[in-house]
């Protein structure tokens, strides 16, 4: 899949590079199994992660507006935005988030988000991390979500094999289910976000452990929805869950929390795609290449791989991954607090990432 852009919009590497080779204090993680866009059978699917500045003194509706244009250019099916709340109040901006609203693409996308469960209200006030999963793909429940059965329910046989019991869900966990055509294979969309070291703590235990939790989920639910296939229709395998694409801010440090570790099947779309090519270090927190950041007194001076593609792609295939936003905003600058000096803006404090992937042809 072919994009015409400028080359300063992106860094990006294809399969043409392919090489072989998750603190403490808040987690959020929603996901949703898609089918496709309409009529189109064969449609390679493009995935674009965002972790958004919620700092509004610096510029936040030319930032804002700046991200929504990236994402109108790009046009992907599937977008993962977290936001991290104000370093004193701990609070999320309810402004960030009618900006978006106010896009001319976000008609075009199905909305998940934390609200939908009530993490907090629609004015996403009282949690400091917020995630919207916006989607153009066909979502819709499938059999094997149901409530079990009881002896009160009309369904309910006592002559019936037991109903397998369905994996419990992390608390944070927003689900939804696509409805399947019979020429396409399930694809499971997740996001989530991981609070970054702190100088007070570095978080890793909690990192580590909530990875391991999330990979583990994913294949729970796959033996789940085998045993409800296999109970309900005797014999065949449900192909549910081995199409997965996790993506958000993990905030992983390599040099803290050591590396990734992918169970069977797993693999991080960068590593697969740009491991030693010329795409970099897949650095989405910057502060070399990011001026913006080096220019804030409470913003680390560092350089993390914190936000990551995790796939388990059983059906699909890796395409092309690319960096977005790395270009400063025209004609928009701030002062650098310390020295007086004027620095440009970027969309955020974090580049964007777009994954494509396409299904595999036998």
């Amino acid at each position: 899949l072919n994009f015409r852009l400028q080359p300063t919009e992106l860094i990006s590497c294809g399969s043409c590079d392919f090489t072989s080779s998750k603190a403490a204090q808040t987690t959020q993680d929603y996901h949703v199994l898609f089918g496709h866009r309409h009529q189109q059978q064969y449609q390679v699917h493009d995935v674009q992660v965002y972790n958004v500045w919620s700092c509004e003194h610096v510029a936040v509706y030319r930032r804002i507006r700046a991200i929504c244009e990236i994402i109108e250019r790009h046009d992907p099916d599937v977008i993962f935005l977290q936001v991290i709340g104000r370093p004193r109040t701990g609070e999320v901006t309810s402004y960030i988030y009618c900006l978006f609203q106010e896009a001319p693409w976000w008609g075009n996308y199905d909305e998940f988000s934390s609200k939908e469960k009530g993490y907090h209200g629609y004015t996403l006030s009282s949690k400091s991390t917020f995630c919207l999963l916006l989607s153009k793909l066909h979502a819709a429940k499938v059999p094997g979500s149901s409530p079990p059965y009881t002896p009160s329910s009309p369904m309910y046989c006592p002559s019936s094999p037991p109903r397998p019991c369905e994996p419990r869900a992390p608390s944070d966990l927003l689900s939804a289910w696509e409805y399947r055509y019979w020429w396409h294979h399930g694809l499971r969309a997740a996001t989530c976000i991981l609070t970054c070291p702190t100088p007070s703590d570095t978080g890793s235990v909690h990192r580590r452990a909530r990875g391991s939790a999330f990979l583990e989920y994913f294949v729970s639910v796959h033996l789940f929805d085998v045993a409800v296939h296999h109970r309900e229709h005797g014999t065949g395998t449900a192909v549910l869950d081995q199409n997965v694409v996790l993506g958000g801010d993990l905030g992983w440090d390599d040099d803290l929390d050591g590396p990734l570790r992918l169970g069977d099947g797993w693999v991080d779309a960068w590593l697969e795609l740009c491991a030693g090519g010329g795409g970099g270090g897949g650095w989405t927190y910057d502060a070399v290449a990011n001026p913006m950041v080096r220019g804030l007194k409470n913003m680390a001076k560092e350089r993390r791989r914190s936000d990551r593609f995790v796939c388990k792609l059983k059906d699909f295939e890796l395409d092309s991954i690319q960096m977005l936003g790395v270009e400063p905003i025209p004609g928009v600058t701030r002062f650098d607090d310390d020295d007086g000096n004027v620095v440009p803006v970027l969309p955020s404090h974090h580049f964007g990432l777009l994954l494509t992937i396409s299904p595999k042809h036998d």
